[in-house]
């Protein structure tokens, strides 16, 4: 039973939206540097499309996820959206429309976790890659699931974003997969990391 936030302190107000579902993931569960995995209840058709794709590489457990966030810890991310790189609080994610699964380097230390972090902030106001979606989503219908993509684009998508961060650390999450073709899935099956138990608190 989600307990109550209490005397945690927001840089920005909470959004209506997230005070009327009553619930968040604790802040302090969550560590710079970990992985949250998205799943919109309701998936538009491009994170439909995603999910279809990434079933020809794993089972529905690790398809599901179409998004990747990248954790400043507390309540603080980084991700790749079709703005390009941005750096906000996880308020969207805590509406009730979203499944999430948080994932966390067992390969390494917290110091070097939080490094992922910031390199991932580096990245802000770096464009979406949108060529490389369309270029995983024409290798999809090629039938080439693991090659290079037949278009890449220099800005980056989500996973992408948290597996280039990994590298500069030294960590490989998969070895069977280009930076550029890197999707939520291939971050959600690597054994390279464990899963993090959410805990939830009430906004009131």
């Amino acid at each position: 039973m989600p307990v109550p936030l209490g005397r945690y302190h927001f840089t920005n107000e909470i959004p209506k939206d997230v005070r009327e579902f009553n619930k968040v993931v604790d802040p302090t569960v969550l560590e710079p540097g970990d992985l949250i995995l998205v799943c919109h209840l309701k998936p538009p058709w491009i994170s439909r499309k995603i999910q279809s794709y990434q079933q020809e590489l794993y089972d529905w457990d690790h398809a599901r996820w179409h998004h990747a966030v990248v954790s400043g810890g507390d309540v603080e991310i980084c991700e790749a959206t079709r703005w390009g790189v941005e750096a906000r609080e996880y308020w969207r994610y805590m509406t009730g429309h979203y499944d999430l699964r948080v994932r966390r380097i067992a390969t390494a230390d917290a110091a070097a976790r939080a490094k992922v972090a910031y390199y991932a902030a580096t990245m802000a106001r770096t464009p979406y890659g949108f060529l490389n979606v369309l270029g995983i989503l024409v290798g999809m219908a090629r039938g080439n699931l693991r090659g290079r993509l037949p278009i890449r684009s220099s800005g980056v998508i989500c996973s992408q974003l948290y597996f280039e961060a990994c590298m500069r650390i030294g960590v490989l999450l998969s070895n069977n997969v280009r930076p550029e073709s890197v999707t939520p899935s291939h971050l959600s099956a690597s054994g390279q990391m464990i899963d993090v138990p959410l805990q939830w608190k009430t906004v009131r």
